[in-house]
């Protein structure tokens, strides 16, 4: 396989087996498990995810073919947690499938019967009964593809649904298929025609333009193993990229799979550009505070989102797992079996050269003349810092530690304590965090080009939560150490390499950005990252390791798309295409926020903090005019 790093690899594997390969169950489980109980195959479901979340992987992954083709694999090491994970959300059961998925992708067909000339519920009715009729298909396609004979499938309708079955031949499998193909064409021809027929004329074009399978339809039962009574399987219709939908589409769709009447099982895969921004806040409010985080759940709808990966150690584990699948793949490799991307990044910090160490031994001193420090302050100083810190980070700190010193009376709140996020601590020259350790390295990034984006950690965290950001950002890395690999040279990447390569992928992938508002997104971002650059590199680091994010009053909030209706859609698209989040009502100064923080790349890209909790004051007002155009 070509290097699989190089683009979105699940996304262009047509095998199974090779999808199985670069799927990690890690992902899954969290997803899954944030589900556990929940009626995902009774309610319509709506998952919500930025691009590169997993969306598409997911509904691929439970296919049929896709199941079938890892059960018989069940011995296999490699596909055991996988198993377990599907095991679990009970999708196969004593290796066998309970449920028969097939994904539709959302393309121009479906969105061009919006620009039909007719009437609203005709084009509602022409859409519901192409999604039905392509459904149907689809199910027994995935059926007859596992060699199962058409003859052998028997459709379980619901009680007290015969003469709705009747219609649509649900007794007799072969007139069902040949009913299904035919509503399928016809609709077809009049979405594909030069001159689309009056509305009129439809009734005669068509056999029927309300073709109303999923009402009928219970489960699906098929012979799917030699020897062993039929499985019955729930069938799963799961819409794959619905934000292609016309946003009329998208509501009538939407409001229509979440009858209660319905018995399949329905899934609506989409970016956050099909949601209502308060539908979006609501969701990511709920990820934050329900005892079930990234689900919101309504009567007749459940909405998850795919951008929770249980924190940062478990997308570590992600990261790891899925640069390990992704290495195996390449041939340069192959020698190197189990590897993972973290074995060939070099975690040691690379120290300044003698000459910067020289210039800021020269600045620390004058700094301590100029305020006229004792020996006797400078030894607290010093014996606060931890003995395990470089040369270059205690010089940093001293002067860090100095700055606060200095502003200490009548000032007394002096540290940033961890626990109470933008809140600055007690003044305590004995207690330097290890968030304080890494304010100073950012500090020296900007101050003299000391590398900061290193290792597998910084890595995982400037992904956000987001496999193809991770794959995006670790392919600059793995372009090096492929070509190091090949020449037969030391694979390992020293800091300075890792952290030049990142941010040059990062500003890159930030230029072709061409998303909807994305020049004003950029405007955005460069004024708030401009707030938290001036914050991070105050001389006192007031924020211990500093800002990543801009704050505002949660009571403005309440009032955004009334007032500023311009940079509501500008928030919008900034969080569906991963460029900010949005964390409501943190409660930090007794006083309750709304923190719009920088994503991944231009925290890289303006040279600021990961770490969450960090913010500048302001208000909405200034944010709306840093956009105007």
């Amino acid at each position: 396989m070509d290097n699989p790093f190089k683009k979105r690899a699940t996304e262009f594997i047509d095998e199974p087996a090779a999808l199985i390969s670069l799927v990690s169950h890690e992902p899954l489980k969290i997803f899954f498990d944030d589900h556990a109980g929940d009626a995902i195959f009774e309610k319509l479901v709506t998952i919500i995810g930025t691009p590169g979340s997993g969306k598409t992987t997911i509904a691929r992954l439970i296919e049929l073919d896709t199941l079938m083709t890892l059960m018989r694999s069940a011995g296999d090491s490699e596909v055991r947690d996988l198993i377990s994970t599907l095991n679990d959300a009970r999708i196969i059961q004593e290796l066998q499938p309970n449920i028969l998925a097939y994904r539709i992708p959302v393309g121009s067909n479906l969105r061009d019967i919006w620009e039909l000339p007719y009437s609203d519920a005709i084009k509602s009715s022409l859409l519901r009964s192409f999604l039905q009729a392509k459904g149907v298909l689809g199910w027994l396609r995935k059926l007859e593809k596992e060699e199962v004979p058409v003859r052998s499938i028997k459709i379980d309708v619901k009680e007290n649904m015969q003469t709705e079955a009747n219609i649509i031949f649900a007794d007799n499998i072969e007139k069902f298929l040949d009913f299904a193909r035919g509503v399928e064409e016809q609709i077809f021809r009049i979405i594909t025609a030069l001159v689309p027929p009056s509305e009129d004329k439809l009734a005669t074009l068509t056999n029927n333009l309300r073709y109303n399978a999923f009402d009928v339809i219970e489960t699906i039962s098929a012979p799917l193993f030699a020897g062993k009574p039929p499985v019955k399987l729930k069938p799963l219709i799961i819409l794959d990229d619905a934000h292609e939908l016309h946003q009329q589409q998208f509501a009538d769709v939407n409001n229509w799979l979440r009858g209660r009447e319905l018995r399949v099982a329905r899934w609506l895969m989409t970016r956050v550009d099909a949601i209502s921004t308060e539908k979006l806040r609501a969701a990511l409010s709920a990820a934050q505070e329900e005892e079930k985080p990234g689900t919101t759940k309504g009567r007749d709808e459940i909405i998850a989102l795919l951008q929770r990966t249980g924190g940062r150690t478990a997308f570590k584990k992600i990261a790891n797992d899925i640069s390990r699948r992704y290495i195996a793949q390449m041939s340069s490799f192959r020698r190197k079996p189990g590897t993972t991307l973290e074995t060939f990044l070099d975690a040691r910090p690379t120290p300044l050269t003698d000459n910067q160490l020289a210039e800021l031994t020269q600045s620390v001193e004058k700094l301590i003349s100029d305020n006229k420090f004792s020996p006797q302050q400078m030894g607290i100083i010093e014996s606060s810092i931890p003995k395990t810190v470089t040369a270059d980070q205690r010089l940093m700190l001293t002067r860090i530690l100095i700055s606060r010193e200095r502003k200490r009376v009548p000032q007394t709140q002096l540290f940033f304590d961890d626990q109470n996020d933008n809140e600055e601590a007690e003044d305590d020259l004995l207690n330097v965090k290890p968030s304080l350790v890494t304010g100073a390295d950012i500090q020296l990034m900007h101050d003299y080009g000391r590398p900061f984006y290193y290792g597998l950690d910084r890595l995982s965290d400037a992904s956000d939560d987001n496999i193809e950001q991770f794959i995006n950002l670790a392919g600059a890395l793995i372009n090096q150490i492929e070509t190091k690999v090949i020449r037969g040279r030391t694979a390992q990447l020293d800091a300075r390499t890792q952290h030049n390569a990142l941010t040059e992928r990062a500003v890159k992938t930030m230029k072709e950005w061409d998303f909807p508002r994305s020049h004003l997104v950029k405007k955005m971002i460069a004024f708030i990252a401009k707030k938290c650059v001036n914050k991070t590199l105050a001389a006192n680091a007031p924020l211990d390791d500093g800002a990543n994010a801009y704050g505002v009053p949660q009571s403005e909030m309440e009032h955004l798309e009334r007032t500023y209706p311009v940079l509501r859609q500008v928030l919008h698209y900034g969080l569906a295409y991963n460029a900010i989040s949005l964390r409501e009502n943190y409660q930090c100064k007794r006083k309750v926020w709304c923190l719009i923080k920088l994503g991944g790349l231009p925290i890289i890209e303006h040279k600021l903090t990961f770490s969450k909790g960090g913010f500048c004051e302001g208000h909405l007002v200034d944010l709306a005019e840093s956009i105007v155009e």
